[in-house]
């Protein structure tokens, strides 16, 4: 681990760079952020009822979507037979199956969900219809480069293979794969010295 530091440490050490001056990133405005349409509500800021899917009814609980109630005290039948004859039922007034109350018979209720409307509103973007992000452009820094770096890296290892690479480094590189990209050339440098004096690189 020590020796992995020396040599990141080294390494930096050695690189020079032209580096372009950074301005404020044009894509967010120096904000770091950028705002993209909703995809959660397709940027209209609202979204279908997903329980009466945007018809604003619903069936009726009551009935069942018959639009008609069993009733319970006659047992559907209207009434009962008594010993003076048929007596209509009082609660049913002898229909057996009234009615709905809750529907009026139609065996349909407004949504209760959306209350009738049909949709409501994103969840995600609250209705603004768009979102905030972190800008793609500048990584949420605020600042952009004109254009990519050109790092100058020279080596020399303790095997006598020495030289000096070129790596091409996007603006939005991490360190780690600045660093990555940098070995690497180093590496391929190394080989090619390796290869011209017959030395067989795998």
């Amino acid at each position: 681990m020590k020796k992995k530091i020396l040599f990141l440490l080294a390494l930096a050490g050695m690189m020079s760079t032209s580096a372009m001056a950074q301005k404020k990133c044009n894509n967010c405005d120096g904000s770091g952020l950028e705002y993209r349409s909703c995809a959660f509500c397709g940027g209209e800021g609202i979204r279908e009822c997903d329980f009466c899917l945007g018809k604003k009814m619903v069936r009726c609980n009551d009935c069942g979507g018959t639009g008609k109630v069993f009733c319970v005290h006659c047992n559907g039948r209207g009434g009962v037979n008594t010993k003076n004859g048929w007596r209509d039922c009082n609660w049913c007034d002898g229909q057996g199956t009234p009615a709905c109350e809750r529907c009026k018979e139609t065996g349909q209720i407004v949504c209760w969900k959306c209350s009738g409307v049909g949709h409501y509103e994103c969840n995600q973007c609250h209705g603004d219809k768009v979102l905030q992000w972190q800008c793609h452009i500048c990584g949420g820094t605020g600042l952009s480069k004109d254009q990519d770096e050109e790092i100058t890296s020279t080596f020399k290892d303790d095997k006598g293979y020495s030289g000096t690479v070129k790596v091409q480094i996007d603006p939005n590189d991490s360190e780690q794969e600045k660093m990555r990209k940098i070995a690497k050339a180093r590496l391929a440098h190394r080989a090619q010295q390796m290869r011209a004096k017959g030395i067989t690189v795998k």
